[in-house]
């Protein structure tokens, strides 16, 4: 798999997964990210302007079809996310869109109204 820009490892893209289809697994998720600390729990953002042209070209192409990051399109509560103790990576938004996506991207909590 080629890679353009940070990425998700793929035990915590399991771990997110197995949030998003059975969220009564929590307390594993919970258990695991405690013996396999990846940083700071909560989801926290790359940096826009380090990416290639071409990881850039493919996230505004992505946005623009999808309309949110894949880790949002899992629709998983900030707050779900942070008391998991997952370290998560989404993607910063594009500097001239950040008003256009900014709703889009912001990490949902439980006191976001949900569309």
């Amino acid at each position: 798999m080629h890679r353009h820009g940070p990425t998700l490892p793929y035990d915590t893209a399991w771990a997110l997964i197995a949030l998003h289809t059975a969220p009564d697994e929590a307390v594993v998720v919970r258990i695991w990210a405690r013996e396999n600390p990846d940083g700071p729990p909560g989801i926290h953002y790359d940096n826009w302007q380090e990416l290639s042209p071409a990881e850039q070209e493919r996230r505004h192409v992505w946005l623009q079809r999808h309309g949110r990051s894949p880790i949002q399109l899992l629709q998983l509560e900030a707050s779900l996310i942070l008391s998991a103790g997952l370290h998560v990576l989404d993607w910063s938004l594009p500097p001239e869109r950040t008003t256009q996506w900014a709703s889009a991207l912001e990490p949902r909590s439980d006191d976001t109204p949900q569309p």
